[in-house]
């Protein structure tokens, strides 16, 4: 059964075809896989991260209305969200940094765990295992 694009992957392929990107340089601006993009766009993967969002958001250059609208189609909007798309740019670009931050934590324990899949080390435990955010 083939999967139908969302409403959140029409309008990413659109911002980034309007971007004049691939889905490899997409992928690379937002530091994400090349599949991760393909997925969003064609409604494999549903529910995006809020961080997601704004990381995509602003590998596509978006304005925040655009931002704004692209959150929406991805999920109800949050207060983390709503902040970075209506705050004054030096606190949407702290929240922005943040966001970022804590999707690159949960990359880095990934790292750990699977360079020791046996747990035989504390390299887990080394990086804080709360959300930032």
């Amino acid at each position: 059964m083939a999967t139908q694009p969302t409403a959140f992957g029409v309008l990413l392929k659109h911002f980034r075809i309007r971007a004049y990107l691939t889905q490899a340089k997409l992928a690379e601006h937002a530091g994400l896989s090349v599949d991760a993009i393909i997925k969003l766009e064609h409604g494999k993967r549903q529910a995006p991260r809020c961080e997601t969002v704004l990381i995509l958001g602003r590998a596509l250059g978006l304005t925040a209305q655009d931002q704004h609208v692209l959150q929406d189609a991805a999920r109800p909007p949050t207060r983390l969200c709503d902040l970075v798309v209506t705050a004054p740019p030096h606190i949407a670009a702290l929240v922005q940094s943040l966001a970022e931050l804590h999707a690159r934590q949960a990359a880095l324990i990934d790292l750990f765990v699977a360079a020791d899949p046996a747990g035989n080390s504390d390299a887990g435990t080394r990086l804080p295992q709360q959300s930032l955010l």
